[in-house]
């Protein structure tokens, strides 16, 4: 199995003086720079003829943007949303999500969509077993596991791309 960590493109900055800080992080979106990027990743993907079957993201509006992209270019026909991609989220909690679903889903190409320091961070987990802080993953970049099964685990994974956008597109 594949697994495949992307994160979102540019995104507009933070409002500082936002009367929620919480609600404006969560509601920021993809520039026009950040889109025309995304875009440029998802039309270098496609030519590449790399799939998905499933896509799961980051509630938050700048990573559904990117996906959104993604399923307009035909990375995937299924898009999910899961709230253990924010920033806030978990690996673990994500894991059992995972394993919960019903067997007999034929997914060999996987592809998640969130936010830093949390990719870097599970891709480090999902390697090493522990938090190293060596990876970084550039807006728009792509960070690629490859699992000997079809099980998502903690300390199994190999890294096998780690790209930023600059060498996709």
């Amino acid at each position: 199995m594949y697994l495949y960590l992307i994160r979102h493109g540019i995104a507009v900055e933070p409002d500082p003086l936002a009367l929620d800080p919480m609600a404006d992080d969560e509601a920021r979106s993809l520039t026009k720079l950040g889109r025309k990027k995304v875009e440029q990743v998802a039309d270098k993907l496609a030519k590449l003829d790399l799939k998905f079957e499933l896509i799961i993201t980051s509630p938050l509006v700048r990573a559904h943007q990117t996906t959104a992209i993604f399923i307009a270019k035909q990375l995937s026909p299924n898009l999910e949303v899961s709230p253990e991609l924010k920033p806030s989220g978990n690996l673990v909690k994500w894991l059992q999500e995972w394993d919960a679903r019903p067997t007999g889903t034929n997914i060999t190409h996987l592809a998640l969509c969130g936010h830093e320091p949390n990719l870097s961070e599970w891709a480090e987990l999902l390697i090493y077993g522990q938090v190293c802080h060596k990876l970084i993953l550039k807006k728009g970049g792509i960070i690629g596991l490859k699992f000997a099964n079809d099980r998502i685990a903690i300390g199994t994974a190999q890294l096998w791309c780690l790209l930023p956008p600059k060498f996709i597109i």
